[in-house]
């Protein structure tokens, strides 16, 4: 019997190992699978970890929306009441315009800017129109006045501009300026 092996190739004595080499070429496959599953994970966790770090930035940047917007109000309040007063309460206005121009300091340090639309063209992505009214000597479309003004928070709309916008006259009459419009 040991005749008998002694005289069979490697690849015959072993029994069960019989296309050895097809063996090996699956173990391959299977290997260059397994690397590109792994390399497509790690794409994947790559991606995630951009995404989730532009997400908190935009969270850091964006963050504070909710509360700017609740203390909007107060800064139309403070304005109308600038607006009101008159000339014998000079002590009064010039203490509201204070806390005004104070209270604006502190916003823009969390990145809140305001828009200034007089005079300036029609925008719908900034302004919302809430009047037209003829108005001779400026272009059609042109901003006449401001109702409430419009803000940005970090270069990115948070409330548009409430506007009158100069309409085409159908006779070419002056018209009269809205409230607070200049001529």
């Amino acid at each position: 019997m040991e005749d008998r092996e002694k005289e069979l190739s490697p690849e015959e004595a072993t029994p069960g190992v019989e296309g050895e080499p097809a063996a090996e070429g699956a173990r391959q496959d299977e290997a260059g699978e397994l690397k590109s599953r792994l390399a497509y994970l790690a794409a994947e966790f790559d991606n995630f970890r951009k995404r989730a770090a532009r997400e908190r930035e935009a969270q850091a940047a964006y963050g504070n929306e909710q509360l700017l917007r609740a203390v909007l109000p107060f800064l139309d309040n403070l304005e109308r009441a600038m607006d009101q007063t008159g000339a014998d309460a000079s002590a009064i206005l010039s203490g509201v315009r204070m806390t005004y121009d104070q209270f604006l300091v502190e916003l823009r340090k969390f990145g809140l800017e305001q828009m200034s639309a007089e005079g300036r063209e029609f925008d719908p992505a900034l302004h919302e129109a809430i009047a037209s009214a003829p108005w001779k000597g400026l272009p059609e479309g042109t901003v006449l006045s401001e109702a409430r003004k419009g803000y940005l928070l970090n270069g990115r709309l948070l409330r548009p501009a409430q506007v009158t916008v100069v309409a085409a006259s159908p006779d070419d009459g002056a018209g009269e300026p809205p409230a607070g419009a200049e001529n």
